[in-house]
């Protein structure tokens, strides 16, 4: 008969246990509405980079010929070869100079004969002046004077003769000098770094070179642009080119020259004109060659090192622009001001920096101050996690499914 009356004081303490626990859950940790976690993506600096592609054609960055020259006489030696590579000062072709040496050896001998003749009499002053010293006692003073003056003057004389001598020797070294000199511009020097291409050894024409080189400096590269394309071009931009043979090879250039002289004759049938452009490589490439089609990207403009994203992670409205950007479990709705914008790829000058959180793809139910949570992981929903947990730690996971 006592057994219906505790059975029932049982249910009420049972109830009494969970209401109170719910209470204190409930009171203990507030379960707020919020959004499930949407996908994000962490900021990070980029660059941007708006191009007018075209192509062109590389070309040597220099080009010279030396012709026979007449007034230097006869060629002795051609001292290069075709395909020699060359660099500026070699020696490319030597004229003969037979009567520059000849003159020079005559000069040598004349300076030969005069050092004879300044030893000469250098000797007989020597002697001269040792006769004055050895001049006998016995003489008398008058006698003694005479000849001192005698001596004196012989000396004196060749003295001049030695000064006249120096004098001769001094111009004829200034004179074989100046043959020597001359005898330079009688080897013709190359002017640059660079590929002979054509050698003839007899030519004596003026329109027919003895040698011909192309410069191997960095490349130039020649091109055209449209009328509607030259006048977004300025000189001095920066471009990259690469070789349609060697298209993973790219190398940067710079627009060197436009030429504002449209490319043969204007017509008004034709759609635009064409204006050619130069561009010079930075540095020389040494698998490029005369000839090489290249495909050539004009940088117009450049943004390097900036904070860059996704143009879908912006929302527009009122003309401006906003991210939602995700701190401490919270969003933030922030302003920002965007700047150049290149194949969706959008720079953002103010509002956001590198390596903060934003929404990938924000969503119109998207509010700012909105709590964000974390979905549940899978494994919580398995036999054997579940049984891991406390009685307080389930009750906890079960009214967060119900309240959230």
């Amino acid at each position: 008969m006592m057994k219906k009356p505790a059975f029932i004081c049982s249910i009420i303490t049972s109830l009494a246990l969970v209401i109170s626990s719910v209470i204190i859950i409930v009171k203990t940790d507030y379960i707020k509405r919020s959004k499930a976690m949407p996908v994000y993506m962490v900021t990070e600096l980029g660059d941007l980079r708006e191009t007018l592609p075209t192509k062109g054609v590389v070309i040597p960055a220099g080009h010279y010929s030396i012709h026979y020259d007449r007034t230097l006489g006869s060629v002795k030696e051609v001292k290069v070869e075709e395909g020699a590579a060359v660099s500026s000062g070699d020696a490319l072709i030597e004229y003969n100079t037979t009567h520059i040496d000849n003159e020079i050896s005559s000069l040598e001998q004349q300076l030969g004969r005069l050092s004879s003749l300044s030893s000469k009499l250098e000797s007989d002053i020597a002697d001269l002046e040792q006769e004055q010293l050895d001049q006998s006692v016995d003489l008398d003073d008058q006698t003694i004077a005479q000849n001192d003056k005698i001596i004196n003057s012989q000396i004196s004389d060749k003295e001049y003769q030695v000064q006249d001598i120096e004098m001769q020797s001094d111009q004829i070294n200034e004179k074989i000098k100046q043959l020597k000199s001359d005898k330079e511009n009688y080897v013709i020097k190359s002017k640059m770094d660079g590929i002979v291409t054509k050698v003839n050894s007899f030519s004596q024409s003026e329109k027919d070179p003895i040698v011909s080189i192309e410069s191997n400096q960095p490349f130039l590269i020649e091109g055209k642009l449209s009328e509607n394309e030259i006048i977004k071009v300025q000189e001095g931009q920066k471009a990259i080119v690469s070789a349609a043979v060697l298209p993973k090879q790219k190398n940067e250039g710079t627009v060197k020259e436009l030429k504002m002289t449209p490319i043969g004759k204007p017509s008004v049938e034709e759609k635009e004109s064409f204006y050619p452009f130069i561009l010079e490589m930075a540095k020389a490439v040494d698998n490029w060659h005369h000839g090489y089609h290249v495909n050539v990207d004009i940088v117009l403009k450049e943004r390097n090192g900036v904070v860059v994203v996704p143009d879908k992670v912006i929302q527009k409205k009122d003309a401006k622009s906003y991210a939602y950007v995700l701190q401490n479990g919270m969003l933030e709705k922030r302003k920002i001001q965007l700047g150049m914008e290149i194949n969706h790829r959008q720079e953002v000058v103010e509002g956001l920096k590198e390596g903060e959180r934003i929404i990938s793809k924000p969503s119109e139910e998207l509010r700012d101050k909105m709590g964000i949570t974390m979905p549940i992981n899978e494994l919580y929903l398995k036999k054997q996690t579940m049984k891991t947990f406390t009685n307080e730690q389930t009750i906890r996971l079960v009214l967060k499914g119900l309240f959230n």
